[in-house]
């Protein structure tokens, strides 16, 4: 029973490691994107469709396609391109939502952009990402 227990806690702690590993792979990636003002890369770790809020573009959608999203933050990066980007705070809600808020910073201003990464067939995905100036 004792071994029994103890294998139970290392699968338990491999599959936690996969997830963080997955989560922070996003993350890094999103953030390397948003440094770039990359919205095709940014775009492969949206789900299929997402909620995609930019303020300075009155830009203000429930759910838009994957595509839709990427030319919608296409023409965003070009108004405004990158000049830096950094994560300031992350965390997570007891549904296992992940969440990160950052800056992103342009010659055209600067604004906060809040993400949420939902699970969606065992991968984490962006779900939602928010432009609000600053």
């Amino acid at each position: 029973m004792k071994y029994f227990l103890l294998s139970l806690f290392f699968i338990g702690f491999i599959f936690s490691s996969f997830s963080v590993k997955a989560q922070n792979d996003v993350m890094g990636g999103a953030k390397t994107a948003l440094k770039a003002g990359n919205s095709r890369e940014l775009a492969k770790y949206f789900n299929s469709n997402i909620e995609l809020i930019i303020e300075a573009e009155n830009v203000d959608y429930d759910k838009v396609s994957k595509t839709q999203a990427e030319l919608i933050l296409k023409n965003f990066f070009q108004k405004y391109p990158a000049k830096d980007f950094n994560f300031g705070h992350q965390g997570s809600s007891e549904g296992g939502l992940q969440y990160s808020t950052g800056t992103y910073v342009s010659g055209n201003g600067s604004f906060l952009v809040y993400i949420v990464l939902k699970q969606f067939d065992g991968r984490y995905m962006i779900d939602r990402i928010d432009f609000r100036n600053q």
